[in-house]
């Protein structure tokens, strides 16, 4: 006989990861991305400028080619001292050079303007045909400003765009940590209703953490409300079967009776019943599953004995196998169906045991109504009581069927008998099991 054992609380879904995975990097994408385009910009920025106000690689051109030309008007006027002088004064009073011209021997022979010093725009050795040297020109002008107030500006200008990008980008990444910051605050102030409505899609990992933080506080909020419910629901019903004790008590002690204690021992299995559903309930909400090697034919065995059905409404279909399981819970589940058939369908008229391939169904049909359009996503919800099935119930039969189901990798559904009646089932998540020797 093959062992088999049930998966943790939930299967695993394949499909469930993609889209969070799709968005694991997006905030440090964006990060990488602004820091990147303002550099990129930044650089472009600064090279325009320095493209637009040094002029170092044109002057050097200009500079060669007013060598070449000024070189060439010299020696064609130095022989003729009226040209020479008039040449001087027009690039003094023209181009605004500081012109200082020597001979050979460095004697200064015209000068336009200051003589030049330090700044020293350009310094031309003049020959003759036969290489022999003429004499110098030196050439200085007003010293280079580098692009005066307007350098600047375009330093002022980069400064206020780099700054203006962070201001954005900071804005831009901290307004979802400040709707997480404020949904927050009021969760401890006590709103369980607040949610940061944040969008994976738009924010990324902070996105992500908003949606978590939302689902976790939908999923407190209902489960003080469930718990709120509970208390006030099993007040109540503990109330009935409590009075109705005090009473039979104090009847058997006026007139004891065998009618009487029979009495007293239905309220008190009432009572435990209920008990019993609380403390599944409480069972399943903190994981606390106790787990070994269940026998599932002989599990529904126990559970029509418990209810004095008779044993030829079990059906095993498939394989009998073993399965791994806590059998206190799964007895509780396979009690609640038996039970919510007979009190509210008419009667358990067949308990089915299927043996699947990946899992084992257990089937409850009852002779009942059935259960409308409307209420078979309904049925399984805390304190739910279907128009046909209502009576003195608590309403969480069915509620810790499907949560005992999760609880061992399965579900749990309801289906349509054919002629009438309902089938309400739940599986048992199975995996095949290592034997013991390996």
């Amino acid at each position: 006989m093959t062992h088999r054992r049930c998966p943790h609380l939930h299967r695993h879904d394949p499909h469930h990861g993609h889209g969070r995975w799709r968005h694991k990097k997006k905030l440090q994408r964006r990060i990488f991305m602004w820091f990147g385009a303002s550099i990129v910009f930044t650089a472009v920025v600064v090279l325009l400028a320095f493209r637009m106000l040094s002029p170092t690689e044109r002057m050097q051109q200009d500079m060669a080619g007013f060598e070449r030309f000024a070189s060439a008007r010299f020696e064609s006027v130095w022989h003729d001292p009226r040209s020479r002088w008039a040449l001087v004064h027009d690039m003094h009073r023209d181009l605004r050079l500081d012109v200082t011209v020597r001979d050979a021997h460095g004697a200064v022979i015209e000068q336009a303007g200051a003589p030049c010093a330090d700044e020293v725009w350009g310094h031309l050795r003049l020959t003759r045909h036969d290489g022999a040297p003429l004499g110098t020109v030196t050439v200085c002008g007003e010293r280079y400003q580098w692009g005066g107030w307007r350098f600047g500006v375009v330093i002022f200008l980069v400064i206020a765009i780099l700054w203006a990008a962070a201001g954005m980008l900071a804005r831009v990444l901290l307004r979802p940590l400040r709707k997480l910051e404020v949904m927050a605050r009021k969760i401890a102030d006590g709103d369980l209703k607040a949610r940061s409505h944040l969008d994976p899609h738009r924010h990324g990992e902070l996105g992500m953490l908003g949606q978590t933080m939302d689902e976790m506080a939908g999923r407190i909020d209902k489960q003080l409300t469930d718990q709120r419910e509970l208390l006030a629901a099993v007040s109540h019903e503990l109330r009935t079967p409590l009075g109705h004790l005090r009473l039979l008590i104090e009847m058997a002690r006026e007139k004891p009776s065998p009618k009487l204690v029979e009495e007293i021992d239905k309220e008190v299995l009432e009572v435990d019943a209920l008990v019993g559903q609380l403390l599944a309930s409480s069972r399943v909400d903190f994981g606390t599953l106790h787990s070994k090697a269940v026998d599932p034919e002989e599990l529904a065995k126990r559970a029509l004995a418990r209810l004095d059905l008779p044993a030829d409404r079990l059906a095993v279909v498939g394989n009998a196998e073993m399965i791994e399981a806590d059998p206190t819970l799964l007895a509780r589940a396979l009690a609640n169906l038996l039970a919510n058939a007979e009190q509210h369908g008419g009667g358990a008229e067949r308990l089915e045991v299927r043996f699947l391939p990946d899992e084992v169904v257990f089937a409850v049909e009852d002779s009942g109504p059935g259960f409308g359009a409307d209420e078979r996503d309904q049925v399984f919800q805390p304190f739910f009581r279907g128009e046909h099935r209502a009576g003195a119930s608590l309403g969480l039969g069915l509620s810790l069927v499907r949560r005992i189901a999760a609880a061992h990798g399965g579900r749990a559904w309801v289906e349509d008998v054919d002629g009438g009646g309902a089938r309400v089932l739940f599986s048992v998540g199975a995996v095949e099991q290592r034997a013991a020797a390996e």
